[in-house]
């Protein structure tokens, strides 16, 4: 089982628009020393579906080879089952420990057992561990816990990130699950994902804040659940990712701008970001 907490890194672009490599080698020293367990590449907040096949690829090499001792999941943020499966033996031969794969989100009329269909098929011409990624808001599809019932019959099958948000949601994974690893999303539900036996969290959060996201997932007390609450309230509330890349710039980290279609935090959603950040000493 993987478990800890992991960050849903941010994916740095130069003034060009391409990938920030010496900044990114600086994040994973920097996600290294605030203690996290490991790092996932090309995700939601990595602007997956923004990267080429390509581009995803070597982010996952690059990752790997410059991670010290975090572990790297490969995100597939793609609607296209042969890239995901292409994506995957990929991330494979680069030495990541896993996929984080989410629905294929542009199809949302597609019937709930095409979406199975279409995860049976990764599985089935994959090596890799595969960890579902539920995000309705994004994909427009909730697994339930009978999907998970019946997709963990195949071995590949990991385990699940939820970020619904939903305790109740959270809960029937945590019971669907047993023996693979449930992590949470939304950092709030951190607490209750551990105590019912979750793995930790894979956490945007985590760019702005490794720190305390690592040290919730390690200590488990409730002051620095609360410290987090006020954390998402003030920082998560702001478009991702670019809100993680503005706290990066602030921290003179790499972050850099986010790719169109995003766009860059506005000027007076970051004056109130610096303004929390000064006033919570984060």
């Amino acid at each position: 089982m993987l478990s800890g907490a992991f960050v849903a890194a941010v994916t740095p672009f130069d003034e060009k628009g391409e990938v920030d490599y010496p900044g990114f080698a600086r994040l994973l020293a920097w996600f290294e020393h605030a203690g996290l367990d490991g790092v996932v590449v090309a995700g939601t907040n990595g602007e997956g579906p923004s990267l080429s096949g390509p581009e995803k690829r070597d982010l996952c090499l690059f990752a790997v080879r410059h991670a010290g001792n975090l572990k790297v999941i490969a995100g597939l943020a793609t609607c296209s089952l042969p890239e995901a499966v292409w994506l995957s033996e990929q991330a494979r031969k680069a030495g990541a420990v896993a996929t984080l794969a989410m629905p294929p989100f542009y199809f949302r009329s597609a019937m709930e057992e095409g979406v199975l269909a279409w995860f049976r098929g990764l599985f089935e011409a994959s090596e890799l561990p595969c960890i579902l990624y539920n995000f309705p808001k994004m994909t427009g599809f909730t697994f339930t816990a009978g999907h998970i019932v019946e997709l963990s019959q195949y071995g590949h099958f990991a385990g699940i990130k939820d970020s619904s948000g939903d305790p109740a949601l959270l809960a029937k994974y945590l019971g669907a699950c047993p023996g693979k690893s449930v992590f949470v999303g939304n950092e709030t539900l951190i607490s209750q994902c551990l105590a019912g036996g979750g793995a930790g969290t894979i956490s945007g959060l985590a760019n702005s804040m490794p720190r305390h996201v690592a040290r919730l997932v390690r200590e488990r007390t409730d002051v620095l659940q609360t410290q987090v609450d006020s954390a998402v309230a003030n920082i998560k509330c702001h478009p991702q990712p670019a809100v993680h890349k503005f706290v990066l710039d602030t921290k003179g980290m790499p972050g850099g701008l986010p790719r169109p279609p995003l766009v860059p935090l506005p000027a007076e959603a970051g004056a109130l970001v610096r303004a929390f950040m000064e006033r919570s000493g984060f």
